[in-house]
């Protein structure tokens, strides 16, 4: 019986050191895949389709809760309707679209990965106001 014991632990150890020996480099295999999804290394074409797709699909999404009916009013919604300006070194974007204006924040940046802005801010501009007329200055009163 005691034999028997001897066997079945130098069998067990040995089925253990082959298991942990499949298993080598997997720690070093996730650090690989983690910093390749983390930092992925993108053509500017690439970033170019990213950043259009994740702004329109931003400004579909919001909008889409302004409309009865949005998929007839924006499915004809492409990045070229869209005017944008990105302040230097931020993910901060301004967009106009017709008479809506877009304040978008984005967690990462829009160029690199597929995201939706963390924060938005959507003004509607009314009918005929001019912009630059300075309409809410305070007149002096003499």
């Amino acid at each position: 019986m005691n034999l028997f014991f001897k066997w079945i632990t130098i069998i067990s150890l040995s089925g253990m050191a082959l298991y942990s020996q499949q298993n080598t480099g997997l720690a070093e295999e996730f650090t690989r895949l983690e910093d390749h999804i983390r930092n992925p290394k993108l053509t500017d074409e690439q970033k170019k389709k990213n950043f259009e797709a994740n702004l329109v699909n931003s400004v579909r999404s919001t909008l889409s809760k302004r409309f009865a009916n949005p998929k007839k009013e924006l499915k004809d919604l492409k990045f070229q309707d869209l005017q944008t300006e990105r302040p230097e070194g931020t993910n901060t974007f301004y967009v106009k679209y017709k008479n809506f204006y877009f304040q978008y924040q984005f967690p990462v940046d829009p160029e690199t990965y597929v995201t939706l802005p963390s924060e938005e801010i959507v003004l509607e501009k009314p009918e005929g106001l001019d912009l630059g007329s300075g309409a809410h200055k305070e007149e002096k009163k003499n």
